[in-house]
């Protein structure tokens, strides 16, 4: 479980240091980019993972 949490927590910091990288003028970092593109099309797959769920759920 503590593992979870500590890549939690380090997804949410690489997520914190790209946007701050972007309002600074320095965004364009390839491996940044890929790294935040990942973490947030986990995020969205997770959340239509819930939704389907909760939907499933409602209709039964």
């Amino acid at each position: 479980m503590i593992a979870v949490k500590i890549a939690i927590v380090s997804a949410l910091v690489l997520v914190v240091v790209k946007f701050v990288a972007s309002f600074l003028g320095k965004g364009n970092i390839p491996l940044l980019n890929q790294a935040v593109t990942v973490i947030l099309s986990l995020f969205i797959g997770f959340e239509l993972i819930q939704l389907g769920q909760a939907v499933i759920e409602k209709i039964n």
